[in-house]
């Protein structure tokens, strides 16, 4: 009787550890820098659908790794943008930009950097890791939209990374072709950098 109890348990979570499209890859639990060490609960997941928690820990993190980004970014923290993995990616990923260069409706004119989290199988994130873009920041994360993308590329088109979320590619899923979804602006000197 134990070993059948115990053989329920053993299916039970490993159908839980899969999602349904049958992903076995074990969860992306981070190597975290000391900072964030110090600061606690970024080892643990956070819950894919808590927007706003995701938010703060975003902030938190650039805060923590980028004290210069975070303060240019304070003022606006974005919506999570989803990527789909691709090989040899094995985790989709959600991409949190933060802003700078607010314009008049409030919005940013500029990325100052992106907090990225990735999927485990289920329903929650891990934080993976901050890019800090400030020296050069894109207009958007993607800074290239979805309708540019599919005239580009002649067709309906998904976000998507294989090796760094940082940079993501629009890809035509029937064709396989892809473009550069973050185009990084040439400025001038000292614009989004440190002052001189």
């Amino acid at each position: 009787m134990a070993l059948l109890v115990g053989f329920v348990a053993l299916v039970v979570a490993a159908a839980r550890s899969r999602s349904p499209a049958g992903c076995a890859s074990p969860p992306p639990v981070p190597q975290l820098p000391a900072q964030l060490r110090a600061l606690g609960d970024f080892d643990q997941p956070y819950p894919a659908d808590e927007t706003r928690t995701i938010q703060d820990a975003a902030l938190k993190a650039a805060s923590a790794l980028h004290p210069d980004l975070a303060g240019a970014s304070a003022t606006f923290v974005g919506d999570p943008v989803r990527l789909r993995a691709i090989p040899p990616a094995t985790h989709d990923a959600e991409m949190i930009p933060l802003g700078i260069d607010i314009g008049p409706g409030g919005a940013p004119r500029r990325v100052a950097g992106v907090v990225a989290f990735l999927h485990d199988c289920g329903s929650q994130l891990y934080f993976s890791a901050v890019e800090d873009l400030a020296a050069q920041p894109p207009l958007g994360f993607p800074s290239v939209d979805r309708a540019a993308a599919a005239l580009q590329l002649g067709g309906e088109v998904e976000l998507v990374y294989d090796r760094d979320p940082f940079h993501p590619m629009w890809r035509n899923s029937t064709t396989g072709r892809t473009l550069a979804a973050v185009n990084t602006p040439t400025l001038p000197p000292g614009f989004g950098g440190p002052s001189p």
